[in-house]
């Protein structure tokens, strides 16, 4: 079997998603279209499964076959993963990150990938937004895939939109960079901000308002006109990127040479989050074009955790946490001894400004034991950026003082 080193991109939507890969030939992220010859690149986010037969179908051949061959369709897929529900297909239960991996190997035939541990070098999928339940569906959609942690990843719209800025020529970042993402009847915008003062340089992606456009198309423009005026204001922008079917220059008149005053560069690009994640798959993989710049998300971690002990007999800071990455992407787990203490004291220090405080942890119930024979295992695992679960277990000491088989749990927050 031939094998590919792909490097994919996938923007899975509420409604529609897509795939991007990484062609090393032009150095870019390009679309993979629905099928042979068609311009299409976006494809529903639904499956179907046929009774008679347990065969699955995705996007639009699940509507075709959902319709020709009563087969049950799954068009709840996106929600199922985001609120952590299963469903029922067939009779028998299915999670979100089940239907999710049934769904992400079927899209990838797309691109000839029948093996993805051995096709696939990286691969980026990127949503809306990152619940609990988003991640774990992901995970696990990953896993039955055999794509490993290390070459599977996950991010939201906004970190797709600052891949896809930063990958692009630098004279379309100088200065600000605004994004009008049309969906349905809505229209949401945001800035990317770069902040060239520090070492690396920050970046920050800004929400904006969302706007809900009329149907009648005069008024459309009319509102759409206004909402940039109060996006844009006065600011320096060097650059505009417009997604989404529903803009359309054949309504948008006025607000289109609003769009362009300033020497503005506007761009309309209907992939915009799946070439992010493909970009930001390939910076992870082995580019590191980035490496001087540092995105500051809302899924950022910003600040340190760890304990201080005895390491080899001498005091030492063991760190547990390290600011600057992802809440999803943290996960410490680690085994040590106790001395003379029945609590836990964590340092925890500010990312920006390094300020230290401790946090406690009581360890209620703990067997009375000699000083280091008491073996403590530590899991932390964060579901929110600034939520971290931590759950301890004791392990005794061998058969001289055997586990208690005691928990500890503790939600620490900040």
């Amino acid at each position: 079997m031939e094998i590919r080193n792909l490097i994919i991109g996938m923007d899975i939507g509420r409604k529609e998603s897509q795939i991007c890969y990484y062609e090393k030939g032009t150095q870019d992220a390009v679309s993979a279209p629905v099928k042979v010859g068609s311009a299409r690149s976006a494809f529903p986010t639904v499956l179907s499964r046929i009774p008679d037969t347990g065969e699955w179908h995705y996007g639009l051949e699940a509507e075709f076959f959902a319709e020709q061959k009563n087969g049950v369709l799954i068009d709840q897929l996106y929600d199922l993963c985001a609120d952590g529900n299963s469903c029922f297909v067939d009779g028998e239960e299915y999670s979100g990150g089940d239907l999710l991996a049934v769904f992400l190997q079927k899209a990838l035939t797309m691109l000839g990938v029948t093996d993805p541990e051995r096709q696939v070098d990286g691969m980026m999928i990127t949503v809306p937004f990152l619940t609990k339940p988003f991640v774990r569906a992901i995970r696990t959609a990953y896993e039955k895939l055999s794509i490993p942690r290390s070459r599977g990843y996950l991010q939201d719209y906004k970190e797709s939109f600052y891949f896809h800025t930063l990958y692009q020529k630098p004279e379309i970042w100088t200065r600000k960079v605004g994004l009008f993402h049309f969906s349905e009847e809505d229209v949401t915008f945001a800035s990317l901000n770069l902040n060239h003062k520090t070492r690396p340089v920050t970046a920050v992606v800004d929400e904006g308002k969302t706007l809900h456009l009329s149907a009648d198309l005069q008024e459309r423009d009319a509102e759409f006109r206004g909402m940039i005026e109060d996006s844009l204001r006065d600011e320096l922008y060097s650059s505009i990127f417009l997604m989404g079917e529903a803009f359309d220059k054949a309504w948008a008149i006025r607000s289109t040479a609003l769009l362009c005053r300033g020497k503005r560069r506007v761009f309309f690009c209907d992939n915009l989050f799946a070439r992010g994640a493909c970009f930001a798959a390939r910076e992870k993989v082995d580019e590191r074009t980035l490496k001087g710049y540092l995105y500051l998300g809302s899924d950022l971690i910003r600040y340190n955790v760890g304990m201080e002990m005895k390491i080899n007999g001498a005091p030492a800071y063991y760190p547990l946490v390290t600011a600057g990455v992802n809440w999803y992407e943290t996960e410490k787990e680690c085994e040590f001894l106790l001395d003379d203490m029945t609590e836990l004291i964590f340092v925890v220090s500010e990312m920006e400004d390094g300020k230290r405080n401790r946090y406690s942890m009581a360890l209620p119930g703990l067997p009375e034991r000699p000083p280091k024979t008491t073996r403590l295992r530590l899991h932390m695992e964060y579901d929110s950026p600034g939520r971290c679960q931590i759950d301890v277990e004791d392990l005794g000491f061998g058969e001289m003082f055997p586990s208690s088989g005691k928990t500890w749990h503790e939600t620490m927050e900040g």
